[in-house]
């Protein structure tokens, strides 16, 4: 008798929540970070082709300025978090941080072949990411029903990689149309400042259509960076951080993912720009459907399994398989990670913080995950700077292998049916 009301529970429970729509807060905020993502992505998918091609940096360096490009937003992610949530500011902090990103497309053009420059100016759009980051995911928490937070997360990923996706795409066709009106530097220039008004143009959305979500007052007494930490004192909150920063561990960067693949393939620095929309159109397509199933299913689990994908990746790509097995392998396989893991990781950790810390608890575990990668880049390119990239590849593989194994007796995911 029990388990049947149960079983029927359950599905008057999933049929309403296929029924739910997604707030038009959500849309706003994936609006936002799509035309936030053309604008960074016209810029920074040629970045790592240009610094080993043109600028003849070391993997080290090159790695050592990715891990710092991912890192960066772990060092405001938790900061602007408590501000938001003992302020209940969240859309103030989050439309600074959309502002520092959009500022920094007009230093482009005045540092021209720096790398200190480009440094510079990558890490203050990091910054801007950071601040930005768990504000904007907190509003999109307490903006959905806790039966469709995997769907709306989906969502605003999706519209997040379609400007991702699309960013490369426009970056090639201004810089072959403004080529032929003059000189690289001026199709560059032309390239920044393009970047900028789209940027610009998402933080006017941003500014116009995204409402903010704040608690009762009488909450703010328990928001402080010590409660923010101190959920590390509870034992799934802990265990979850553990098994973000192992599988952070043995994420191989896209960066070098595609590194990898334009050397065992010989692409061209044109060829190269493309190779983040294949990723992006895999996730755009998926983040949606895979949103979906890991609210049916389970979120923790399609995680894991997003995880899985990958070792099949860096496999592949470091063993003698034909040159359409190695597209699919650091093209479709990551893309497919991304959809099982970005949203879903941050969907299955909401609706188990207090809403009142829900922006610093999720921040807290954005920023393991941040420290992680950066530690990830700065460990592959050194390896890189030392042997072949296939061989370092395989490595990661098996520490994938190995984090996952880990992860998987940390978490405990039938538990994960709890988040509504």
């Amino acid at each position: 008798m029990y388990l049947t009301g149960s079983r029927t529970a359950r599905r008057i429970q999933e049929a309403r929540s296929t029924r739910e729509k997604v707030p038009f807060n959500v849309k706003m905020l994936g609006t936002v970070s799509l035309l936030t993502d053309v604008s960074s992505e016209m810029l920074v998918a040629v970045v790592g082709y240009y610094l080993l091609n043109v600028l003849h940096e070391t993997p080290a360096a090159i790695g050592f300025l990715d891990g710092l490009y991912n890192g960066i937003p772990a060092l405001l992610a938790i900061p602007a978090a408590y501000l938001a949530d003992r302020w209940q500011r969240r859309k103030l902090l989050a439309g600074l941080g959309y502002g520092a990103s959009a500022a920094t497309k007009l230093g482009f053009p005045l540092v021209g072949t720096s790398f200190g420059g480009l440094s510079g100016l990558l890490s203050a759009d990091r910054f801007g990411k950071g601040m930005r980051s768990a504000p904007r995911d907190a509003l999109i928490s307490l903006s959905t029903p806790p039966a469709i937070m995997g769907r709306s997360f989906g969502v605003h990923r999706m519209l997040d990689n379609v400007g991702a996706a699309l960013g490369p795409l426009i970056a090639s066709v201004v810089l072959l149309w403004t080529t032929k009106l003059g000189t690289d530097r001026k199709a560059f220039d032309a390239l920044f400042i393009i970047a900028f008004c789209i940027a610009a143009i998402g933080l006017v959305v941003f500014c116009l259509y995204v409402t903010d979500r704040r608690e009762d007052l009488r909450e703010r007494s328990q928001v402080s960076l010590g409660a923010a930490l101190g959920l590390l004192k509870q034992a799934w909150f802990l265990r979850t951080g553990i098994a973000v920063a192992l599988l952070g561990l043995a994420w191989v960067s896209d960066l070098f993912v595609y590194l990898t693949l334009a050397h065992r393939m010989q692409l061209s620095a044109s060829q190269y720009a493309l190779l983040a929309t294949g990723t992006m159109v895999t996730f755009v397509v998926l983040a949606v459907p895979v949103g979906r199933l890991a609210d049916r299913v389970g979120r923790w689990q399609v995680f894991v399994a997003g995880h899985l994908l990958l070792v099949v990746a860096y496999v592949l790509l470091a063993t003698k398989v034909a040159d359409a097995v190695l597209v699919v392998a650091a093209l479709v396989l990551p893309g497919v990670a991304y959809a099982a893991t970005d949203g879903v990781l941050m969907a299955y950790c909401g609706p188990r913080i207090p809403s009142a810390l829900r922006t610093s608890g999720l921040a807290v575990m954005q920023s393991i995950g941040a420290i992680a990668g950066f530690v990830s880049s700065l460990a592959f390119g050194t390896a890189w700077s030392h042997g072949d990239p296939r061989t370092v590849m395989l490595w990661f593989a098996g520490a994938m292998a190995v984090a996952i194994t880990v992860s998987t007796l940390l978490v405990s995911p039938w538990k994960d049916r709890v988040d509504g």
